[in-house]
């Protein structure tokens, strides 16, 4: 039994009446405690850091500033933790209309300081955590798609595309676009075309977007354009059909002092359907050219480029739904890991790697030198996923070979999960070290797509940074996972 609907955590006995007084102020943020959970309820956005909301079971979001609630909902679904992006997070927002795209990022939206009313949803939610915490998986591809499956597993419910002038096609996937830099939007459909051909997604149509060839944004605009000149400057006006003496000819060659009159007989039209009909439209460009078809070209208000209406990329927007294969997925990523993966020859431990960060870190400290670390993640096509998928390890360990192969004897590597390989380059600086992983990559993207029966959407991405003398190991591993959030 619920002894009390809800109630603020009370202030210390001991305290005074100033005390009591801040712990009620209604500018500041308060704990609710609700049938045994402890609750947050967030009023100001200031005081508040996204790592302490582990602390709490759920979050509550006061809905004033519409554009704080978002960052902070972004924040919070971008984490690379299950007890941060797994949290049960409601909009406080009484008779205010909330943003959708806001809305679907939280887990509800409440009229009353209270999670009662969601209380079922959020302890729900809570044993889903509980189940995924701190299991380790041996799962394959982009980490971001088993991060969506377990999302959609805490949920039971499907990944719905919101319209929203907010997202960069047009239609909003909330949870994955706080993942994913704008820049990169395709990503977003690779990895649910490869969660639908892996078989962990199901998908239901929805709408097509009609996106720009050249940057995949959906706010295009359709214009007419002559089809001699291209001009944009059009007039369009009515043809007029003389039934008398059957002459055809644009209305303007019909006026005459505010009269219609027939530039061929001479006779005036009074009455249409009697005397003539305006049987067509006919259009004249700036330039005098007249024509009855306009051409329609494309522009983009992203990118502006401009294109023709058959370049226009049409991509599904779907609703996706958890199958029982992304279910057991998100749980276990099919098997537990039960020993170690037999890294590739050239490459360290994690651990190992680790600990040579830290003693290149030292070895700064006491010498005028320079070391870079840099990253090498591989975004490969759900069709290469799928291709290799029986095979993936030893897949993946040729091209960890490739990438040995052209390292300096001085640099260690190491493989982070399936997708990504990390170098240390000691003396190495930053920008010719950024230069020459440029090219390791692009001869990497070509041998998978011609000896490594890869496909022309693999890419490979990478990155580069000097590290600082004072930085700490953990801080490089960190930053690092602010780009990639594999951790």
């Amino acid at each position: 039994m619920i002894k009390k609907a809800f109630a603020y955590r009370e202030a210390a006995p001991s305290a005074n009446k100033e005390e009591k007084k801040a712990a009620f102020d209604r500018s500041k943020n308060a704990v609710l405690n609700e049938n045994g959970l402890d609750v947050l309820l967030v009023r100001n956005f200031d005081d508040l850091r996204v790592p302490t909301l582990a602390a709490y079971d759920a979050i509550i979001l006061q809905y004033q500033d519409v554009e704080r609630v978002y960052e902070l909902l972004m924040a919070v679904r971008s984490s690379s933790f299950e007890e941060i992006y797994l949290k049960p997070c409601f909009i406080l927002a009484y008779e205010a209309h909330v943003d959708p795209v806001v809305e679907q990022l939280s887990d509800g939206v409440l009229t009353e300081p209270s999670i009662l009313s969601h209380f079922a949803k959020t302890e729900n939610i809570l044993e889903a955590m509980a189940e995924i915490a701190d299991v380790k998986t041996d799962f394959t591809g982009r980490k971001l798609l088993l991060k969506l499956m377990r999302y959609l597993y805490s949920r039971q419910s499907p990944l719905v595309p919101v319209p929203s002038k907010r997202s960069h096609t047009g239609y909003a996937f909330p949870f994955l676009e706080a993942n994913v830099k704008n820049y990169e939007y395709e990503e977003i459909f690779h990895l649910l075309e490869a969660g639908v051909q892996r078989g962990f997604l199901s998908e239901d149509f929805v709408d097509v977007m009609h996106l720009c060839s050249n940057c995949n944004s959906g706010f295009i605009n359709y214009r007419e354009v002559c089809p001699k000149c291209n001009t944009r400057k059009l007039t369009a006006q009515n043809t007029i059909h003389h039934f008398v003496c059957g002459n055809v000819g644009p209305e303007s060659d019909y006026k005459e002092n505010g009269k219609l009159v027939c530039p061929k007989c001479d006779r005036q039209l009074r009455h249409i359907g009697v005397d003539y009909d305006k049987p067509s439209l006919v259009v004249e460009c700036e330039n005098g050219h007249i024509f009855q078809e306009p051409n329609m070209e494309t522009f983009c208000f992203n990118c502006h480029s401009v294109g023709q209406i058959e370049d226009i990329v049409e991509q599904p927007a779907n609703e996706y739904h958890l199958t029982a294969s992304g279910a057991e997925t998100a749980l276990s990523g099919k098997t537990k890991v039960k020993e170690e993966k037999k890294l590739a020859d050239g490459f360290v431990s994690l651990p190992v790697f680790r600990t040579f960060l830290k003693l290149e870190i030292e070895r700064l400290k006491l010498n005028d030198i320079h070391t870079t670390v840099s990253y090498i993640s591989l975004l490969l096509s759900p069709a290469t996923l799928k291709k290799h998928e029986d095979n993936y390890e030893d897949f993946r360990n040729d091209l960890g070979t490739l990438l040995v192969e052209q390292l300096k004897p001085s640099e260690i590597a190491t493989m982070l999960d399936d997708d990504v390989f990390l170098v240390i380059s000691p003396e190495g600086e930053e920008e010719p070290t950024k230069q020459r992983f440029k090219e390791i990559c692009e001869r990497i993207t070509g041998v998978l797509a011609n000896s490594l029966d890869g496909n022309k959407a693999d890419r490979v991405a990478y990155g580069s940074f000097e590290v600082e003398a004072d930085n700490e190991s953990d801080s490089v591993m960190m930053q690092i996972n602010e780009k990639l959030k594999v951790f």
